[in-house]
């Protein structure tokens, strides 16, 4: 803006554009004044020269005329007065226009020439005509020369007179050329300047206008001059700089605002795909692994490593790791124990532990030793308890902003939560194999186990009747023997088919028709099954447990009802209810009784629904068959 300013200011009347223009057509005015004056007046001069040419040859005729009349009359007649007064007025107007009394010069010898004339007439032709009267003489041959020589001096008045006529029009020629000359001169001037100083430097600011238009920022044009259009001219490099400079300003703003946008979606991406990460079911390990690759990935760092906490032996173990030397992974007391590692976490410091390693020895340190510049330690935490350290390493310096350690932060705390959730999975999945080992360890003894005392028993009594020559019955504690063994194959067989049962690959409703197939194929028992209600689904664990007492009902109608059909009814509607009825021989109250303390199963279904918080019933009449009832309240069941 000082520079423009300063370039106006530069501008003084005198190098003006206007002023200039101004000072050339005052010249051109003054030019065309003079040479028109000239021309008028040289016009007004050729009017009176021809004015003197008609008067002095008027002389001559009235000379001859006056010289005829006086012929005539012999005498001073009025008609030669008239004619003599006549040729004074010609005279005197000859001797006006001859007197010099004009704007241009005259010819001295013309003026000279008109006196001449003059006197000759008062001088000696008019005394002549006079003295002719007083004897009324006439004119002769003898006396005529002086009419004659009169009239030759006007002949020789006529000559001057058209001499300086002839030199007047030469001069009205010479300023008529002039002005042809200065109009072309002009024409030829005023389009050359127009052209210089109008046109072009128009045709050049229109030509920086258009590059401007078109997007051409560099655009600039070169000053003529320090006219007006040196003024625009430098008003319109200030304002192309101007616009770069904006334009170049604008652009580095978008580039900064799109770099930023396009790290905070790379992390936005890489948060999301690691949050995803975390969330999916891996292994610890797994997780570990995997959690320390991306974060390599998203923040350029050229090693990374997981350690996790120890309470009770106070150290730091490695749990994954990338990038790092093996001397680095050899425990040492400087990155296991936690008094003496470098980049031990408490509580009370900050998550963020930035470690500057050129300050530190490299004897004391590995890191060093292994060519790193800077390390970040970020705590993995869950419900504020410290669960480990996740540890970035850079042989740069400075390589993480405070965004990105925020992020980072933030994604070490879901590493704590994932890896918690996991060892929660784990002592579940631990838990359930447990549990299911007791159950499996209950259908061993209650099945297996009590088969094989009933056979042990038999083969002793068999042993003791054959050492007693007992023969019958010997053959008869043998053939409970075979039964024996036959029921507890199929006990085992029943048992194997139960523990291999899978829902992972199809739904409940397959599950249930496979276990009645199944059912019918052993048996030749006609088993239906009926559906109602479109309640929620059973969780994945209840599936499994109904599954199983589906299969502990069947397999005591199997061994004890004698029956020759099976319904089975399962409502899902608020509540979840599973009826089995067969019509068998069916049992007593007391019975019944009995068989839940001997072999019979009904206390495994039990069991399975009391792990579910479900009501098991079981309601039998002799000779009428047997109803087996499960059903899950509503508050009991579990939405997915």
């Amino acid at each position: 803006m000082n520079h423009q300013a300063d370039s106006f200011r530069s501008v003084t009347k005198l190098n003006s554009l206007s002023f200039r223009l101004l000072i050339g057509m005052l010249f051109w005015l003054l030019c065309a004044f003079v040479f028109t004056g000239y021309t008028l007046m040289l016009s007004w001069e050729l009017e009176k020269v021809g004015m003197a040419i008609n008067d002095a040859g008027s002389l001559r005729k009235r000379t001859f005329q006056m010289a005829l009349t006086y012929d005539y009359y012999r005498d001073i007649s009025p008609e030669l007065r008239q004619q003599q007064y006549d040729f004074e007025q010609a005279l005197y107007n000859l001797r006006h226009v001859g007197s010099g009394k004009t704007f241009m010069p005259h010819d001295e010898s013309l003026s000279e020439q008109v006196k001449k004339i003059d006197n000759q007439w008062h001088d000696t032709l008019l005394p002549w005509y006079q003295q002719l009267a007083q004897t009324h003489a006439a004119i002769t041959t003898e006396n005529r020369h002086v009419v004659d020589d009169y009239a030759n001096d006007i002949n020789h008045l006529v000559k001057l007179i058209e001499e300086e006529n002839t030199r007047n029009i030469q001069l009205l020629r010479l300023f008529q050329m002039l002005l042809i000359l200065m109009t072309f001169v002009t024409a030829i001037t005023g389009i050359y300047l127009s052209y210089r100083l109008v046109i072009s430097p128009l045709d050049t600011l229109r030509g920086g206008i258009v590059r401007l238009a078109l997007g051409d920022l560099k655009a600039r044009i070169r000053k003529h001059s320090e006219d007006e259009f040196g003024i625009v001219a430098d008003g319109f490099n200030q304002m192309a700089e101007n616009l770069q400079d904006a334009h170049s300003n604008l652009e580095q703003k978008i580039t900064e605002k799109t770099q930023a946008l396009a790290n905070r979606n790379h992390e936005l991406s890489s948060l999301y795909a690691i949050t995803a990460y975390l969330h999916d079911s891996h292994s610890i390990e797994t997780t570990a692994h995997g959690f320390v690759t991306r974060m390599m990935d998203m923040t350029g760092a050229d090693a990374g490593s997981i350690r996790l906490l120890d309470d009770q032996r106070k150290a730091l173990d490695y749990l994954a790791a990338q990038g790092l030397p093996e001397t680095m992974l050899q425990p040492t007391a400087l990155c296991t124990q936690m008094e003496k590692c470098q980049c031990k976490i408490t509580s009370q410091e900050a998550i963020e532990i930035p470690i500057n390693l050129h300050v530190m020895s490299a004897a004391q340190l590995p890191c060093c030793l292994a060519g790193f510049a800077e390390v970040r330690a970020f705590t993995i935490r869950f419900s504020q308890q410290d669960l480990g350290l996740f540890t970035l390493y850079f042989k740069t310096k400075n390589m993480l902003t405070a965004e990105t350690a925020r992020l980072i932060e933030s994604l070490s705390g879901q590493l704590g939560v994932a890896i918690e959730n996991q060892r929660l999975i784990d002592s579940g999945q631990q838990y359930a194999v447990s549990e299911e080992r007791n159950l499996m360890a209950q259908d061993l003894h209650d099945s297996i186990a009590q088969s094989l005392s009933y056979l042990n028993l038999q083969t002793q009594m068999m042993a003791a009747a054959l050492h007693g020559q007992q023969y019958d019955d010997a053959q008869e504690y043998l053939a409970s023997i075979q039964n024996g063994v036959q029921e507890s194959y199929d006990d085992v067989r029943e048992l194997l088919l139960n523990f291999r049962t899978r829902l992972a690959e199809q739904d409940f409703s397959t599950s249930v028709q496979t276990v009645l197939q199944r059912f019918e194929s052993q048996t030749q028992i006609s088993a239906r099954l009926k559906t109602e209600g479109d309640g929620a689904r059973l969780s994945p664990q209840q599936q499994l447990q109904v599954i199983f007492i589906l299969q502990e009902a069947l397999s005591n109608i199997r061994k004890h009802a004698q029956a020759s059909e099976v319904q089975i009814t399962m409502t899902n509607q608020d509540d979840f209810q599973l009826i089995i009825e067969d019509d068998g021989q069916g049992f007593d109250a007391q019975t019944l009784a009995q068989k839940q303390s001997g072999h019979v199963g009904t206390h495994i279904m039990q069991e399975r629904a009391n792990n579910i918080h479900a009501e098991l019933t079981i309601e039998s009449k002799i000779g009428r068959g047997t109803q087996v009832s499960l059903r899950l309240p509503a508050n009991q069941r579990v939405i997915l």
